[in-house]
């Protein structure tokens, strides 16, 4: 409740001092361009991708200019401690990382899911837990915050049944992150909602 108070009176205030305003001049509106990622730039990263993750349970797949990495959180994490990573996977994500980071180009988000068993609470921590656990490894490797994001997902992304525990990394080039952003977070924040 005083949450809603909060919101209310912040909200009220903005618009009291954007009415409030001596400007009459029309502000004017900027629009970025979008432009698309190269082809080359993907084809570029495919070959590193896939030998990073050979020999491993991730998989690899193109999808509109970017590269998505998954990594089963079933054959990925500790059965026992379900936010700790395997050891044998540390490997394919630290190459992964030091991959990457030698390529200024290019960003990183970590998408943490889980299934529908159990709350919704601990659905979403249980996703947040592991990106942050991925994330941890390309923090690790030299990441900087601005190229690298993590976000738990909960159970928002239904893949079937047995395909939902998983961690995708997201690799798109930097230009291209704040849109991935908007995509994401939104849905990342309705779980948050939700779980109050």
């Amino acid at each position: 409740m005083k949450r809603k108070f909060q919101q209310l009176a912040l909200i009220l205030t903005c618009s009291a001092v954007a009415a409030c305003s001596t400007s009459k001049e029309a502000q004017p509106v900027v629009y970025i361009k979008k432009s698309p990622v190269s082809n080359q730039w993907v084809a570029d990263k495919e070959g590193e991708l896939r030998e990073s993750i050979k020999g491993s349970p991730f998989t690899l797949r193109s999808e509109k200019g970017k590269w998505i990495v998954t990594a089963p959180a079933s054959e990925s994490f500790n059965p026992d401690r379900p936010g700790l990573l395997m050891p044998h996977v540390l490997r394919p994500i630290t190459q992964i990382a030091k991959t990457l980071q030698s390529n200024p180009d290019s960003a990183v988000l970590v998408l943490g899911h889980s299934d529908f068993a159990g709350n919704t609470r601990s659905n979403h921590e249980l996703s947040a837990d592991r990106a942050k656990a991925v994330a941890s490894i390309f923090r690790l490797s030299g990441f900087k915050h601005g190229r690298m994001m993590h976000l738990g997902m909960g159970n928002s992304y239904s893949l079937g049944h047995g395909q939902n525990n998983r961690v995708e990394i997201i690799i798109t080039h930097s230009t291209e992150m704040q849109g991935l952003m908007a995509e994401y977070h939104p849905v990342h924040m309705r779980q948050l909602a939700s779980n109050r």
